[in-house]
């Protein structure tokens, strides 16, 4: 009997041997596997948040902000919150690469300059021709508003505008806001493909960042 019963007992602890080290294999296993995803596939900490460009477009604009800002330093020397409000206004327009390309190539951005034939402020307005009329718009108070960055654009827009409409093709009507200058037409044409290649070239690149850490 007590060899039966001492019997019964060690097949006993060999079931429950095996089934501990079933139960350890089984441990080691997942830990082996636990671990191998680890290493495979990063872990995201919970604090972590895509750039707010791919949901609301805020940094996006931002950066694209900067780009251009930059861009446009490279050439003028007009002080940055010069640049900066006109950088604002622009935006403020139907195009802004093209404003800003024609107060690249009429000013350099400067607000203040006045030409050899007497064109005035950022986007080159002529009063001897359109004085009256702006005026009549409600545009300008005098010709000293040319001379304000939110005016001579404001003016610059309705000028273009007119032309526009009397010719419907962009780079003609370019040629006729310079006084009929071919070459003019090319070179405002040739900076506002320089700024929107910057424009899109920053958007790219922040669609690209890496997921950063919120504070």
């Amino acid at each position: 009997m007590l060899k039966d019963i001492m019997r019964e007992f060690v097949k006993g602890r060999y079931k429950q041997l095996l089934q501990v080290k079933y139960i350890l294999f089984i441990v080691v296993a997942m830990i082996g596997l636990a671990l191998i995803y680890t290493v495979r596939v990063p872990v995201v900490p919970a604090n972590v948040t895509y750039p707010a460009s791919l949901h609301s477009g805020v940094d996006t604009k931002e950066l694209t902000k900067q780009a251009i800002l930059e861009w446009m330093k490279e050439n003028s020397r007009m002080p940055e919150h010069v640049l900066t409000k006109i950088y604002h206004v622009a935006m403020n327009s139907v195009n802004a690469d093209l404003i800003l390309a024609i107060c690249l190539v009429e000013s350099n951005f400067n607000p203040h300059v006045e030409s050899e034939k007497g064109a005035i402020g950022l986007m080159g307005i002529m009063p001897s021709v359109w004085l009256g009329e702006l005026q009549a718009q409600g545009i300008v108070k005098g010709k000293e508003d040319l001379y304000k960055i939110s005016n001579n654009i404001e003016s610059g827009v309705y000028v273009l505008d007119r032309y526009l409409e009397k010719t419907k093709n962009l780079r003609t009507a370019l040629s006729r806001y310079a006084g009929g200058d071919s070459s003019y037409a090319t070179r405002v044409l040739r900076m506002m493909n320089k700024i929107s290649l910057t424009r899109s070239s920053e958007q790219q690149l922040a669609l690209a960042t890496a997921p950063v850490l919120n504070d």
